[in-house]
């Protein structure tokens, strides 16, 4: 994705190349799907982006700040995504746009109510 062109949006889901710790304490970054869930307060000003990480793992003990993406719904074919996924909110990070390797969709506007509400749940925003 040409980064000069290119200017992110709320809500998109795109393919990211996203920071994990491994065992051991490396870090590594693969690609992985995730949501922007930074506006122009962030775009305007550096060449970050803030992102949620999407995961198609179902957690063992599922969050309340996780949103599920059901497979065959009209969200995760907006969305791009092509199984059951979760938007976690308790994984975020602040990305260069350069680490963005290609935009797949973007939430509806409720599915973005959905991650802002778990947002503020996560940061205990009032």
């Amino acid at each position: 994705m040409s980064q000069q062109r290119w200017q992110p949006q709320r809500g998109e889901v795109v393919l990211v190349r996203f920071p994990f710790l491994e065992i051991g304490g490396r870090v590594q970054a693969k690609p992985r799907p995730a949501v922007i869930v930074s506006g122009p307060a962030i775009h305007d000003y550096t060449a970050d982006v803030l992102i949620a990480a999407i995961s198609s793992r179902p957690a063992s003990q599922p969050l309340p700040t996780d949103y599920e993406i059901r497979l065959g719904t009209p969200e995760a074919t907006t969305a791009g995504l092509k199984r059951t996924s979760w938007v976690k909110v308790s994984n975020l990070a602040a990305v260069p746009r350069a680490a963005v390797g290609r935009r797949l969709g973007h939430l509806s506007p409720d599915g973005l109510k959905a991650v802002d509400d778990r947002l503020q749940m996560a940061l205990d925003l009032q």
